[in-house]
């Protein structure tokens, strides 16, 4: 591990959940976490199987055309007497044109031997082609196996982005979920601190009778409603941080977890973009069909559903193939010695359902299958183009509250330091006091999760869009 990355490990996250001591804390930025995450999560590593998985696939077709020797030997020997011996060895191999190509080399002896396997002394060599001209002449199985995997290939490839835009978009939401958490339990942990600094002051005030006994008594009120505030946003915020530290692994695929004092980024820090650019959207969306992983996953499957259609189709058509081998009697170890063209073997095999039930039913039932198929992938692209306009709104919208909240913080401020000067002198009362720095703490609090809601609705956009960037 490089010294940068060990630095991380130390400063920004915590231990493995097993426990090995305790590091010190650190700022985690959105960045940074999610870093950990693209490097290190198992869904990572599940990713990268899926494309083991296609290539190991492939190459297991593209085996069928292997070629294959094949060599058998058959003796009988008994009362002393050499009943037959038969040895026969060949070598095959298919091509991708459904051609099959044949060579052998056949020898047999014996006194009881079957007239049909009587051979010359020397044996008997040939070469041959095997042609299938009706069924499997334009496809066959060892075909349609290449094709279908690769077609499985691309897939595996689509749901390896799948897959790691559901975790980047689960972790997103996870970190500005801890974000927006962390810093409204921040909000009411200093509201905790003014309130019981402003109960401190009204009771030096009540002992010098400035105030009466019932001030004091309202500021001890808002402290135990401010610390029950707290003590309910510190338990949503260690919630939020446990869900977070479930993205988050070690190199050595070990779960770590965020220490007690890790923070995320603080809500002064967060930055909001101009709202989405409808033009560029609606771009996008006319061609969402062929640039969505998860749209092109159906495209996919109908290429394979297509090449079952040929397969189904092909076994319609009536089997018709013929063979023809060159025959030949080597002399001193020469196949070629007494070659000629009069010596050959041939021969065909025909059959056909005279109905051809079966294969029609098969090749309507592919075609339902394709037909459902597309059906399927039209309801699903209009279910992404409307989530992607969801969510294009969404921002949009929670653009226009963010900006309105972030004015209402100003004017509650401005309403709570007046108030202030007015207790100060004598004109207000504390009630007001705390009334006003209540409507400013609320305000807060909703500006800090509309800005989660926003960070999440931008990450939600891309997720939409296949992982594409957001367009501004």
């Amino acid at each position: 591990m490089k010294f940068g990355m060990r630095l991380l490990f130390v400063s920004i996250l915590a231990i493995p959940q097993h426990g090995f001591g305790q590091p010190d804390s650190s700022y985690v930025s959105f960045e940074a976490f999610m870093h950990m995450v693209r490097a290190y999560h198992p869904a990572g590593k599940q990713a990268e199987l899926l494309i083991e998985s296609g290539d190991a696939n492939l190459r297991k077709a593209r085996g069928n055309f292997d070629p294959v020797i094949k060599s058998d030997y058959n003796q009988k020997q008994f009362d002393s007497k050499n009943y037959y011996q038969i040895n026969s060895n060949t070598l095959t191999v298919p091509t991708p044109l459904g051609l099959e190509l044949k060579a052998g080399y056949d020898n047999t002896s014996g006194v009881f031997l079957n007239p049909e396997n009587q051979l010359p002394a020397n044996g008997l060599a040939y070469a041959g082609i095997a042609v299938p001209l009706g069924k499997g002449l334009l496809f066959d199985d060892r075909r349609q196996a290449v094709r279908q995997a690769e077609v499985f290939e691309k897939a595996t490839e689509l749901e390896r982005i799948l897959l790691l835009n559901n975790l980047i978009f689960d972790a997103t939401k996870a970190y500005w979920d801890w974000y927006s958490a962390w810093n409204i339990y921040e909000i009411f942990d200093e509201s905790v601190s003014l309130a019981e600094f402003r109960l401190r002051a009204v009771k030096e005030s009540y002992i010098q009778g400035d105030v009466p006994a019932i001030d004091t008594l309202e500021a001890y009120i808002l402290v135990q409603n401010r610390q029950l505030s707290r003590n309910e946003a510190a338990i949503k915020m260690q919630q939020a941080k446990f869900e977070a530290s479930n993205y988050l692994w070690s190199p050595d695929l070990e779960p770590l977890k965020l220490s007690d004092n890790s923070k995320p980024i603080e809500h002064e820090d967060v930055t909001v973009e101009n709202p989405v650019d409808e033009a560029l959207i609606a771009s996008i969306l006319s061609g969402i069909d062929r640039t969505h992983p998860k749209l092109q996953l159906y495209y996919n499957k109908l290429e394979n559903l297509n090449f079952e259609r040929k397969m189904k189709a092909e076994k319609v058509k009536p089997r018709f193939d013929i063979n023809y081998n060159l025959l030949n009697q080597p002399v001193a170890g020469n196949p070629f010695e007494n070659y000629s063209t009069n010596d050959y073997k041939w021969g065909f095999e025909f059959s056909m359902p005279i109905l051809l039930r079966k294969g029609r039913g098969d090749l309507q039932l592919t075609k339902i299958k394709m037909n459902q198929t597309d059906l399927d992938r039209q309801q699903e692209s209009l279910n992404i183009k409307n989530k992607i306009k969801a969510y294009e709104m969404e921002i949009n919208n929670l653009f226009d509250q963010i900006e309105l909240f972030k004015d209402a913080v100003n004017n509650y401020q401005i309403l709570l330091n007046g108030e202030k000067r007015k207790f100060e002198e004598g004109e207000s009362s504390l009630f007001i006091v705390n009334s006003r720095e209540t409507g400013l703490i609320n305000a807060e609090v909703k500006l800090i999760e509309l800005l989660g809601k926003y960070q999440k609705a931008q990450a939600g956009l891309i997720f939409a869009l296949g992982g594409a960037e957001i367009p501004t």
